[in-house]
């Protein structure tokens, strides 16, 4: 299990410090991007560690195969070893594209994550899975490789904007609807506009216990892992979709998005209960805005949706809700019937 620790800047220093003596790191690297090297890297005490630091700039579609081998380029230039330590500061994307890298290099050098993103921190950063995109489409190649230690520090996200407090506050929703009602109710009730860093830790923490408990039981996304993907069959397909047009959205809105499509065909297929789309379809208005797409891009969408990884032959598989907290896996809907779901998020 990785571990993860929850530190102020000052003491993230002397954790990493630590960590090198243990597992006798030969050369470190440090992975940022241009926003966290201005804001965050400062923060972290690296006097003691003499890094390489290495800055990539990046969005969602320099998330390719491009951008690991300038990592595996540098790498090799500094003749790094598997007990070199690459430390990821940053975003998910930060968090993916090193975390493949580092798991790939020589068969794995040792790598840890710090985020920098509310997102990150409870989806790229954790869990074991790093992905990069390939024509087109999300997280097409990718490893199942946990890092060796998360550290996390949530004053780093009073440097996000409101539009990235929502990304990742989508992904909180999400682990408390297949979570239980309690997790749903205190989630569902936090305020994310005053943004209070000391309830949002204590809700993260229930949020990160929740998906290792998942990801320890099933490391390989072969059953229980999969319920962690709802609002993702279709919240990826619109990711896709907007790239494809130049218009790239947040990963935490398109899984909203998502969530509120698989919720809707969660309700006729499996009669979940309708007030809880109603509420969610409140909030996301309030807080996400509009759906963007139109009908004319759901042929697109759909056939981004076949390149799902839970599919199994033509059938396009979903983690579905029967209740708050009560998740089933495997799940097909029509072609019809996801158009309905788009409809609705659409019209409503």
């Amino acid at each position: 299990m990785t571990a993860i620790k929850y530190k102020s800047s000052e003491e993230i220093g002397s954790l990493i410090e630590s960590e090198i003596r243990v597992r006798h790191i030969d050369q470190v690297f440090i992975l940022v991007d241009n926003t966290t090297n201005r804001l965050c890297l400062s923060k972290i005490n690296t006097a003691n560690i003499s890094p390489t630091i290495i800055t990539l700039d990046l969005n969602e579609q320099s998330k390719d195969l491009d951008h690991v081998v300038r990592l595996w380029d540098i790498f090799m230039e500094n003749m790094a070893t598997r007990h070199s330590l690459l430390i990821n500061v940053g975003g998910g994307l930060i968090c993916d594209i090193g975390g493949f890298a580092a798991a790939t290099y020589k068969r794995g050098m040792h790598f840890i994550n710090i985020p920098t993103t509310l997102l990150a921190t409870i989806d790229a950063a954790t869990g074991g899975k790093n992905g990069i995109n390939y024509r087109g489409v999300k997280n097409m190649i990718g490893t199942f490789v946990p890092a060796d230690l998360i550290i996390i520090n949530p004053t780093f996200f009073e440097t996000l904007d409101t539009e990235n407090r929502l990304s990742g506050y989508a992904e909180m929703i999400k682990h408390s609807l297949i979570g239980d009602n309690i997790l749903f109710e205190q989630t569902m009730s936090y305020d994310i506009e005053k943004f209070d860093i000391k309830r949002l830790s204590l809700l993260l923490k229930q949020n990160l216990d929740l998906k290792q408990r998942i990801t320890e039981n099933d490391p390989l996304d072969n059953g229980i892992r999969k319920s962690l993907n709802f609002g993702h069959t279709i919240g990826h397909a619109l990711e896709a979709e907007s790239i494809s047009k130049g218009k790239t959205i947040l990963h935490g809105y398109a899984v909203m998005w998502g969530m509120l499509a698989e919720i809707y065909l969660s309700v006729i297929k499996l009669k979940f209960d309708k007030s809880v789309l109603h509420t969610m379809m409140s909030f996301a208005k309030e807080h996400y805005g509009s759906f963007p797409f139109t009908c004319k891009e759901y042929e697109n969408i759909y056939n981004y949706m076949k390149h799902d990884k839970k599919n199994s032959g033509d059938e396009i598989n979903f983690s579905l809700l029967a209740g708050i907290g009560d998740v089933r896996l495997n799940q097909s809907a029509t072609k019809e019937e996801i158009f309905e779901a788009l409809d609705y998020i659409r019209e409503n």
